[in-house]
């Protein structure tokens, strides 16, 4: 053994905790209490692949069927002794389990980013052995393992109990010590063969998977390797090296591993069940030499009652697996320490500070006690656990809520259950964190906007998934322009994006199809018929496609990568490189399971277990004089048995604090003595609300440690033809909300018919379309101390301003002081999706061997007993898995035979309800929801009515005058128990919303362009960073009752307005100016650069203005324009002035582009044990791939709403399904424009009489909202699954991407993003850069219609030099007219002239000349002259806020 001559040590705290087992603690049948589930360990024997053993999970969910009473619990009473079942005595006692520290449940893993030298500092500082050789240079470009390494917890435990003697029965005294001692050795490995025949294999040994490296593993060996072993101190004696294997938590097949008592027993955990042996015991132990069976586990003699003290020291076996250990001296102390997130308790002596900066070797020694532990035999204790089961059976109050996120379910469990609490403070908490609702929304999410949080609350359902790179060239200008580079920059920057979009797409499609590798190999070693190789020719053709696929990709993706390599080159030569940046396209989204929460149930976890934890020195230990010799011996007996073993240097000193801080030792008041401090665990710092126990005594009180959750589900299938996108008010929630929702009426107003019927009856009929699904999920700390940490921070960083609205000062500062007194469990439905799509989660065998190699790289290998050549499955195949096998196929495990109905559900669109909902805590203590024994009649389980958030509360209808949930069976009463899940696609997808504006088709002199080669006819395109996708302004003239429209970048174009004999007039265009040619292009930049003509064609405008100089389509137009402004929000500070008594806010007209895009290939049905009617889903995700009589998806989005103050839509045109170039830019549909803003009051359900062009979208969804269809483009052609084409170039790829997109015209805010609402992924938002319209408002003025006006002064002549333009219009005229003064601004008055030649009048513009004193009026002297024209504001319609101006505010005026 490896041992350090080093005597420094660091004292590690752990917390024990001890659960008392006996026939009461098992409860009664017919009572609420909780549960003792039976013990139920890993079967590796699914691990085997002879005989087609193997399943999807090693370890199935508990049996609650007869858990109580003891006599009927296998865990208690052996069963299997008939004809009378006898107790398992030897498993009654104490069970003792220790708290790892989270140094041994965190990883270190490096991006390939990072440089070695890094990469290997940091594995030493954490405490990993140093790789032995540099990483290879055949290792490709991964220089570092993407798989977490992880610290190898301790092994070697001694484990003493002091026996208070004056609890046990004076004639058997002399059967016990007052201190024993056990030695416990983790890491000691037994073969089945090798156990005692008297060990009970379930508590005094655990199973264990064995790691191994390379191909050639015992696959068979994996169910019979067991770890653990317990010896008495005095009898000990280490194994051989043979005798022991590494273990590590995280790699040891069996996430419960660590925690769990029943599956580490020996291992992190022990039962006492004081056992003593009398003579007659002493000889039955002896019956196997003569021949007689030995005796069982539970035969012998055992306490019926008895006290103890309990004692742990752990330490790591060797020194190079003691995290602490550091024989070169590369770190000090401190650095070590924060590495495995501890500190050194500082009691302020230097010895402190001269040991944290010192850098010599020292080891780490664990230790941990609990005092007063009380076993009796007949005796129950307090079991916190029977009173959260008595709650969570409580229907009088939900105690459980379901929600999208652990936040939106506390909320929703809040509101369910205010002004009911019976505890006054947990009711003001309550109240106070409905109070703080929107704040924690946004700090939940990172939402920017207050009023943005609750709109957005559905954003939280999802997880992302990464979309991709995207370069770009650095810089801007002033304005935040992005830099424009030259056209050769722009060439080479648009071919290193296609490519990189076509190797991001290439990525993608592999990892799926390494994936459905493996799903094939599953499928084959799951079905017994191939046991006979009757199926291997069909395995061999899918192997053989799948093979031919990724070996292509492989080849494009390695093609691709020189093209950009290439690319870069070519950059790097122009000197472009140093400015080109990398960014990510947006997220793909995949919808979370949903979330349940139990309130008033406490978490178990430590407080402060995500703190660091505190260690001292063992001369920080508090010990006092009076120690006992039996204590001094005992240390003796230790180090006697484990010599020059530097870890237990201070094992006496360590012992000697366990005496001395013993309750009948030390006051509990006491206070450590000057230079010492008490363990870290000697506190009332317990897992409860209100924290009076203390963590190091037992406290007569059974410990609560919830570790897991096993849930079960009943689902049914509501047809998709079923759902509405539209405002769905739901049961309790008031407001409507846009939501895929079954309505309770129709389009009417009238009551549908009920949901429960319509599944019977309606068109498609679906009432079997119900399936079971279950899983298992982990209940982790993090839910209830993120809700501290989300509060405490949102408290520091948000405004005391904002905050005052919602919590005064006092109330903040209660809040933070009492949230703990609001404990609660939350845990997501893990599996609940991966069920629906025909894919199991769990702990299963892979074919393939994944290791750390010695140079620190992953390295996989194929198994060789998970070869199959003859179908197929060879070496090669199985390394193309490459780990890509989390998740099963269903394959023939669940038989689906006989149903008419397909398991596969691409989409969810359903309701489900609770069939199963257990709690089960680390020593086996069962919270059960719902009794698992079947009732008799139709109903097989009882209900169980949750608090429902809305977003999963079903709509209500009306039956025979009373409201019901509309659901799929009828729920009695007003309370309902299922959970309504509105459509969602089953595999992560993203909207993609871009600005988007025409391919050129044709050249300058008009004419149509050749396609270029390698492209696909893609009539629209994605903007570019750097171009503006705004192609004209819409500005309503109150003055005149006009609309005016101006170009692009802000220059005047045209007007029309109300009146004339056919009621709109249209008026020339500039008029009043005279277009000026030498005004640059938008976008040119500089006035130095070359100057070009601002306007080739304005086709789009040219034909909006002539739908305009219609009457009703002006009015149309004229009543959206100016209701939507009311309902917008006020525009940026920036822009401190705006002139919204004449005219209305600048509304800018772009085309947008929209589609909905999978990340992969569609999934497909992995049940291969169905019929012809089971096989075939309802619908196909994509439209390429529906096969009849089942169409594919289609989904409804909603643009916009008006109830949003912070969506920027106005209204939008449809554009020509498949424009060609004969439609340049009359691409839009003008007749109709699709809008919320129909009416001037907004309260009519529809337009005016007469305006048939503004389509209201929430009348008419059906036609108004745009559908779409997923859509996923495959990175090379192929049909049928085979490749047989050539390669899809990156022009093509992005083409045929953008052909995907439906385009509209819209209107809308500038200043205002714009949202797409669908409810199945986040709202997407679409928002014009700052850029895009900073200049366009320095050009547009304000100029309306006046006249006629007297004056006193002729205007003059005519003068040509001084024609307006629509570059001098914002000059200051050097002519004046008196007229009577406007008040402040710099106004113009424009004067028409009629000049012989024009076409149209000609202006000149006049300053105004203040005349008169209106306070004062007379008549001036005669002639008079009578003037009509155009009174112009000079200055923009919005004007840029001065930096100095901090009172100007961006408000209408």
């Amino acid at each position: 053994m490896e041992n350090s001559p080093n005597d420094s040590v660091v004292l590690v705290p752990l917390q024990l905790q001890a659960f008392i087992l006996n026939d009461k603690v098992a409860n009664e049948a017919d009572d609420k209490n909780s549960r003792i589930i039976p013990i139920t360990q890993p079967n590796y024997t699914f691990l085997r692949l002879d005989n087609f053993l193997i399943q999807s999970d090693v370890l199935g969910h508990s049996d609650l069927h007869n858990a109580a009473p003891a006599a009927t619990n296998m865990r208690l009473t052996d069963l299997g002794d008939q004809p009378h079942p006898t107790p398992r005595r030897n498993r009654y006692g104490v069970y003792l389990h220790w708290i790892l520290p989270d140094m041994y449940r965190s990883g270190v893993v490096a991006a390939d980013s990072v440089d070695e030298k890094r990469h290997d500092k940091e594995r030493e500082r954490l405490g990993l052995p140093p790789r032995t050789e540099p990483p290879s240079k055949d290792s490709g470009d991964k220089k570092n393992s993407d798989t977490p390494e992880y610290l190898q917890p301790p092994t070697r435990w001694i484990i003493i109990r002091r026996l208070h003697m004056d609890s046990v029965k004076e004639e058997l005294k002399k059967y016990f010590n007052e201190y024993e001692a056990w030695v416990l050795e983790s890491d000691y490995k037994w073969d089945l063969d090798d156990i005692p025949v008297t060990f009970d294999l379930q508590t005094d040994v655990s199973p264990f998977v064995v790691g191994q490296k390379g191909e050639g593993v015992d696959i068979e060996q994996q169910a019979e390797v067991f770890i653990g072993r317990k010896t008495p101190l005095a009898d000990y004696q280490p194994g051989n090296q043979n005798s022991y294997t590494d273990i590590s938590l995280l790699k040891s097949g069996n996430m419960f591993f660590a925690d769990f008592q029943l599956h580490n027993a020996n291992v992190f955990s022990i039962v006492d069940n004081f056992k003593y042996l009398d003579e007659d015991d002493k000889k039955k132990l002896a019956r196997g030499n003569d021949g007689a069976p030995p005796p069982k586990p539970s035969e012998g003699h055992y306490l019926d009652s008895a006290t103890a003290d309990y004692y742990l020291v752990g330490w790591h076996s060797t020194d190079s697996t003691d995290p602490l250990f550091d024989k070169n001296g590369k770190f000090t102390h401190e650095d070590k320490l924060k590495a495995i997130y501890m500190e050194l308790k500082d009691t302020g002596t230097s010895e402190v500070e001269t040991f944290l900066t010192d850098t010599s070797a020292v080891r780490m020694c664990l230790h941990g006690a609990l005092y007063d532990v009380h076993w009796g035999m007949n005796t129950k204790p307090e079991a916190p656990s029977d009173k959260f089961s008595v709650t969570l059976q409580d229907d009088s109050l939900p105690s459980m809520a379901v929600g999208t996120s652990p936040m939106d379910a506390l909320i929703t469990y809040i509101t369910a259950r205010r002004h009911k609490e019976k505890d006054k403070d947990v009711e003001r908490l309550e109240e106070d964190i409905l109070a703080i609702d929107s704040l924690l929304h946004a700090r939940d999410d990172g939402v920017e906007g207050q009023r943005e949080a609750k709109d957005m609350v559905y954003n939280w359902n999802f997880g992302r998934v990464q979309g991709g790179k995207h370069y770009f060239i650095a810089g801007q200008d002033s304005k935040g322009k992005p830099t424009q580079p030259d056209p050769k920059a722009v060439e080479l920057l648009a071919e290193l994006n296609i490519n990189q979009q076509l190797v991001d797409a290439c990525t993608r499609s592999a990892e799926q199809y390494r994936w459905d590798m493996f799903s094939i190999w599953w499928k084959y070693v799951t079905d017994q018929a191939n046991f006979a190789n009757r199926n291997n020719d069909l395995y061999v053709r899918q192997t053989n496609d799948l093979a031919e696929k990724l070996s292509k990709l492989e080849d494009r993706m390695k093609e691709l990568n020189t093209t950009m390599r290439e690319v870069k080159k070519k950059m790097k030569e122009s000197s472009l490189l140093e400015d080109l940046k990398t960014s990510t396209l947006p997220f793909y989204f995949q919808h979370r399971d949903p979330t349940v929460l139990l309130g008033g149930v406490e978490s178990g976890w430590p407080s402060d277990f995500n703190d660091s934890g505190t260690a001292r020195l063992s001369s920080q230990c508090v010990t006092k004089t009076g120690v006992p010799g039996d204590i001094s011996n005992l240390a003796a007996q230790v180090t006697t048995k484990f010599p020059g073993q530097s870890a237990l240097s201070a094992v006496e000193t360590l012992l000697k604090e366990f005496w001395t801080l013993m309750p009948s030792n030390t006051a509990d008041d006491a206070v450590a003595e000057k230079d010492h401090a008490f363990p870290q665990f000697h506190d009332k710092l317990s897992a409860t609300n209100d924290n009076k126990y203390w963590r190091d005594r037992w406290e007569n009180r059974q410990p609560w440690f919830p570790l897991y959750v096993e849930w079960a589900v009943e689902y049914t299938h509501i047809p998709f033809e079923y759902w509405d996108l539209s405002g769905q008010a739901v049961r309790l929630s008031a407001p409507e909300k846009i939501r895929y929702g079954v309505p309770g009426v129709d389009a009417d107003g009238k009551p549908e018919t009920p949901l429960w019927e319509k599944m019977k009856t309606g068109t498609p009929a679906a009432a079997g379309d119900t399936c079971l699904l279950s899983g298992r999920v982990l209940i982790l700390p993090q839910p209830s101390f993120s809700l501290a940490a989300k509060v405490n921070q949102l408290f520091e960083n948000t405004p005391p301003s904002i905050l005052k609205e919602h919590l005064d000062d006092d109330e903040r500062t209660w809040v933070q002081q009492h949230l703990s007194k609001l404990p609660f469990l939350s845990c997501p439905l893990n599996g609940f999706t991966e069920g629906l799509l025909t894919l199991s989660a769990g702990t299963h065998i892979k074919p393939e061997n994944k290791f750390i190699t010695s140079d620190g790289l992953q390295s996989t290998s194929a198994i060789k007993a998970a070869e199959f050549p003859l179908a197929g499955l060879t070496n090669e195949r199985i390394q193309m898995i490459q780990n890509n096998s989390a998740l099963t196929p269903y394959s023939v495990q669940n038989d689906y035979t006989k149903k008419d109905f397909c398991p596969f559900k691409p989409v969810t669109h359903g309701q489900f309800r609770f069939t199963k909902f257990n709690v089960i805590d680390k020593f086996g203590q069962a919270l059960v929801a719902i009794d698992p024994k079947p009732l008799a009649g139709p109903r097989q389980h009882p209900p169980i009515y949750p608090a429902i958030s809305d977003f999963y509360e079903p709509q209500t209808v009306t039956v025979n005058g009373k409201t019901h949930a509309n659901t799929v069976l009828q729920n009695e009463g007003p309370k309902c128990e299922f959970m309504q899940l509105p459509p969602q696609i089953n595999q992560a997808a993203r909207l993609n919303a871009d600005f988007v504006v025409r391919q050129r088709h044709l050249d300058d002199e008009g004419k149509k362009m050749p396609p270029k080669p390698d492209t696909v006819s893609s009539y629209w395109r994605p903007v570019d960073e750097w171009e503006n996708p705004i192609w004209g302004w819409l500005v309503i003239n109150y003055a005149d009752q006009g609309i005016q429209i101006f170009l692009a970048d802000g220059t005047f174009y045209r007007e029309v307005r109300v009146g004339g004999r056919d009621g709109a007039i249209g008026e020339p265009k500039w008029l009043p100016f005279v277009y000026d040619d030498n005004i640059p292009e938008p976008g040119a930049g500089d006035s130095n650069e070359k100057k070009a003509p601002t306007v080739k064609d304005n086709k789009q405008l040219d034909e909006l203005i002539e739908k305009m100089k219609d009457a009703n389509y002006l009015r149309g137009l004229w009543i959206m324009i100016s209701t939507a402004i009311k309902n917008m929000p006020p525009s940026p500070s920036a822009y401190s002035q705006f002139l919204g008594s004449i005219v209305g806010k600048p509304l800018a007209l772009v085309n947008m582009g929209i589609s909905l895009e999978l990340e992969k290939p569609a999934l497909v049905n992995q049940s291969t044990k169905t019929s012809v009617a089971s096989a075939t889903p309802e619908r196909y995700l994509l439209a390429q791939d529906a096969r009849p009589p089942a169409p594919s998806y289609e989904f409804r989005i909603k643009l916009g709403d008006k109830a949003r103050e912070a969506d920027g839509l106005v209204g939008y045109f449809k554009t020509i399904a498949e424009p060609t170039v004969e439609d340049n830019e009359k691409e839009l549909v003008l007749n109709n424009v699709y809008t919320y803003f129909f009416n001037e009051d907004n309260k009519k359900p529809a337009p005016p009489s007469g305006i048939e062009n503004l389509i209201p979208m929430d009348n008419t969804p059906d036609t108004s909202y745009p559908k779409l269809k997923p859509f996923w483009v495959a990175p090379f052609p192929h049909s049928g699954g085979h490749y047989d084409g050539p390669y899809l170039s990156p022009q093509q790829y992005r083409d045929l991407r953008n052909k995907e997109m439906k385009v509209y015209g819209a209107i809308l805010d500038p200043f205002t993003p714009v949202h797409a609402f669908s409810s199945f992924l986040p709202a997407k938002s679409l928002q014009l850069p700052s850029w895009t319209w900073q200049d366009a408002m320095q050009n547009m003025v304000a100029f309306f219609h006046a006249g006629p006006l007297n004056v006193v002064k002729d205007v003059g002549e005519f003068s040509k030099d001084g024609r307006l333009t629509t570059k001098s219009m914002k000059d200051a005229p050097k002519r004046d007219v008196a007229i009577p003064s406007l008040g402040v601004g710099d106004w113009n008055w424009l004067q028409p002239f009629d000049v012989e030649g024009d076409e149209f009048p000609s202006y000149n513009a006049y300053g105004i000349e203040r005349k008169g004193n209106v306070m004062a009026p007379g008549f001036e002297k005669a002639p008079y002259t009578a003037i009509e024209g155009f009174l112009q504001l000079r200055r923009p319609i919005m004007v840029e806020k001065p930096e100095d101006d901090t009172k100007a505010e961006g408000t209408r005026t």
